[in-house]
């Protein structure tokens, strides 16, 4: 019987959050446009094949749930960067992380300094 050879896969060092603040222009399109939206498993599917570590777990601080991208694969210029985001769901988080890859970020986590929100945004 032949014996399988294994490849030790390195994965990228943890650099850090990529931190991304929604503009109050943005927040009106996330809320009219993205959150409607139905979430399916083929949105993650494909950025799972492309490198990236996804998770929701529940945040006891803000009493709500962060969703959150991994970039794992070293070819990445961002790889070892963390995007979060958070709201009172865990749909809504997700919903609200994929509109800052695409939307925010339009998929490229280059360092910039976005325009803060305001206070009576609901979600971060």
């Amino acid at each position: 019987m032949v014996k399988a050879k294994s490849t030790k896969v390195t994965k990228a060092e943890w650099k850090g959050y990529h931190n991304v603040n929604l503009s109050r222009e943005q927040n009106e399109l996330f809320t009219s446009e993205y959150l409607p939206v139905k979430l399916l498993w083929s949105d993650i599917d494909i950025l799972t094949n492309n490198g990236y570590k996804f998770s929701v777990v529940w945040d006891d601080y803000n009493s709500g749930v962060t969703a959150s991208l991994y970039a794992c694969s070293k070819k990445m210029e961002w790889a070892g960067y963390a995007l979060t985001a958070w709201a009172g769901d865990c749909e809504t988080a997700t919903k609200l992380l994929l509109f800052k890859h695409y939307v925010a970020c339009e998929e490229i986590w280059s360092p910039v300094k976005p325009e803060r929100a305001g206070s009576d945004v609901k979600w971060g």
